[in-house]
């Protein structure tokens, strides 16, 4: 896999200190500043690490992001930052099991790391004991529909990455997509009332090959997907390794036209180019593949993003998850930084009620007034931007230079 190997003299260290001994040491230690002396400031994290549909990027990037906020930020006003993790399994029972402890131990706040299938079941407990949810994006609607201050997501809403998937494919001229999408109600519920009535309006028809992400047939699902004799074929949504194994099987099988791959990205390095070029990919931020297409503030972010990653073991997931973990745990940090006296959940939920055009990390500026998605008070953009791999296996800004307005009157009546 292709790595980034710029790196600070804190990342370097951090290698070091994970090379010395008989066993490496945890990301949870290496992200320890012992110049930061501080209480800690601990922040509530929920993953999709374990279960069927697992995505473990999402903790790598939050655990990344508490060693740069220790080490480069300084903590929060001097304190370190500490993360109380729990690692959902997708199943409601550990969600509720998660909530529950979050609220014994009475955190501040909560960070969803793209949870899809814990936090809809985790709002109710989370609401009842005022702890506000922040993320960089939601997996389903049900906390960013909430009033607020039950949630901020630094990213649009669910309704987002549906609206911008049909637009962009409908730009590109494309009318019938044969997409993959893991198995769950909550897949169901985002095809069948978001994605297939938004393409019906401009005109794209999108069919979903559903599959367990368990023991799957790559060779089944591409063939699946091309007996629908589509002119975009790939994913909706699946793990980064089942991304590769899809769009591999689907060249081998002499498909040649366009792959959208949604947030996918890790496959750009894993297969040939003439694989992946042209391929579409849909993230909420600046990538790290788009690192020489990106202004420098964000090209400067990038370089950040893969030394903390690196510090803490994990140069080899770069994804966009990660990605969107390590962002959004920085976003909010910079934000509690500005609190001016205790970090509590009525001092985070004031202080994220007044971001306003706040410039976040490898994304856009966003304000969580709850006015930016008409019926989603939780969503502090309505902010998109696409990619098409390039032949050097770079990722540039399709129709623009970044990111782009949707219009959520689009969706009236979906």
């Amino acid at each position: 896999m292709k790595r980034w190997l710029a790196m600070s003299a804190a990342g370097v260290l951090g290698l070091l200190l994970a090379a010395c001994g008989s066993s490496a040491a945890s990301p949870a230690e290496l992200s320890k500043n012992p110049e930061l002396t501080g209480k800690p400031v601990v922040i509530g994290v929920q993953t999709p690490h374990n279960g069927p549909s697992a995505y473990p990027q999402s903790t790598y990037g939050a655990q990344a992001a508490a060693y740069y906020i220790n080490h480069e930020l300084g903590g929060i006003n001097g304190r370190p930052i500490k993360l109380d993790i729990c690692k959902g399994d997708g199943s409601p029972e550990t969600a509720i099991n998660c909530a529950n402890g979050f609220v014994a131990s009475d955190t501040p706040v909560l960070f969803d790391a793209y949870d899809a299938t814990s936090i809809g079941p985790m709002v109710p407990v989370m609401q009842s004991a005022s702890i506000p949810i922040v993320g960089l994006l939601a997996g389903q609607g049900v906390a960013e529909s909430q009033p607020l201050p039950t949630s901020f997501y630094f990213s649009g809403p669910l309704e987002t990455s549906a609206l911008g998937m049909v637009t962009i494919l409908d730009k590109l001229g494309k009318t019938n997509a044969a997409l993959a999408v893991t198995e769950a109600p909550s897949s169901h519920t985002y095809v069948d009332e978001l994605v297939k009535p938004m393409g019906e309006k401009l005109g794209v028809n999108v069919t979903a090959v559903y599959t367990e992400v368990t023991d799957i047939n790559f060779t089944t699902l591409a063939a699946t997907e091309l007996a629908k004799n589509p002119d975009v074929a790939g994913l909706i949504a699946l793990p980064e390794d089942g991304c590769t194994d899809l769009i591999e099987a689907l060249r081998q099988q002499g498909y040649e036209g366009t792959i959208f791959a949604g947030s996918c990205s890790q496959f750009i390095s894993e297969l040939p180019s003439e694989a992946s070029t042209g391929a579409i990919i849909q993230p909420r931020l600046w990538v790290p593949l788009a690192k020489k297409h990106a202004p420098p503030k964000v090209q400067q972010e990038l370089t950040a993003f893969a030394d903390s990653m690196t510090a803490v073991g994990y140069e080899d997931e770069l994804s966009a998850r990660s990605l969107y973990s390590f962002a959004g745990v920085v976003n909010l940090a910079r934000i509690l930084q500005g609190i001016d006296g205790e970090i509590t959940n009525e001092t985070v939920a004031d202080a994220m009620m007044k971001v306003k055009n706040f410039d976040t990390f490898a994304g856009p500026k966003v304000t969580c007034d709850g006015k930016q998605w008409p019926g989603k008070p939780g969503a502090c953009s309505h902010k998109a931007i696409f990619f098409e791999v390039q032949p050097d296996g770079s990722l540039k800004p399709t129709g623009g230079d970044g990111f782009i307005e949707l219009d959520p009157t689009l969706l009236n009546d979906s």
